[in-house]
């Protein structure tokens, strides 16, 4: 039986594309392909009992060409999930993440993933302000921070499908490498960057 679950905290993703990445309006990515890392740092949450709080998740997306929400466009995912999670916390995320627990990851799985990996990975996570460090491991190395605009505020962008209020920062990757294996090996960096922070449930 599906569990409620929600989880909010911290969020931050880099791709390929140059500032502003165009994927949110529906429009082809750079290059016609997007390859992408997020990492969310999940500052409370629930599975159903099972506390999800203080966890670290990052997910690789890497996908065919075309619109990367387009009902055609197929997606090769990896999960990394935080090696602290004990194994009730690693079914949850996965149940989550993978779209077996609904919210917006159901309908992501349904029409998009064509294959998904799972790890479990040490990961750091840190935040100050609108900058933001991941490191997972030997896999992945992501620094970025807020793009800042007018009245010298960090711009924001709508809509975004991966937080409840629809809206994260504009931001910039100073490093965003990622060596998994052969499919997902890019170097990003200096590119787009999104973040801020996020609230997801599936009820």
């Amino acid at each position: 039986m599906t569990q409620e679950w929600t989880i909010k905290g911290d969020y931050v993703e880099a791709c390929n594309c140059d500032v502003a990445c165009q994927c949110v309006w529906l429009e082809p990515p750079d290059e016609d392909v997007c390859n992408v890392s997020l990492a969310w740092h999940i500052e409370e949450g629930s599975y159903g009992d099972v506390d999800l709080s203080g966890l670290d998740v990052s997910m690789l997306i890497s996908t065919e060409e075309g619109v990367m929400f387009g009902p055609e466009t197929e997606w090769d995912v990896v999960l990394l999930i935080d090696e602290t999670a004990d194994d009730d916390q690693s079914e949850a995320i996965e149940d989550i993440y993978f779209g077996r627990a609904g919210g917006i990851w159901a309908p992501v799985a349904d029409t998009h993933v064509k294959s998904a990996d799972v790890a479990t990975v040490p990961i750091s996570f840190s935040r100050d302000g609108s900058d933001f460090s991941v490191e997972i491991g030997d896999v992945l190395e992501m620094d970025a921070g807020g793009a800042v605009g007018f009245n010298e505020e960090v711009g924001t962008i709508s809509p975004h499908p991966l937080t409840e209020s629809h809206e994260v920062q504009t931001g910039k990757s100073t490093t965003a490498t990622v060596s998994y294996d052969d499919q997902f090996t890019w170097d990003v960096s200096g590119n787009n960057a999104y973040l801020g922070d996020f609230e997801l449930a599936n009820s």
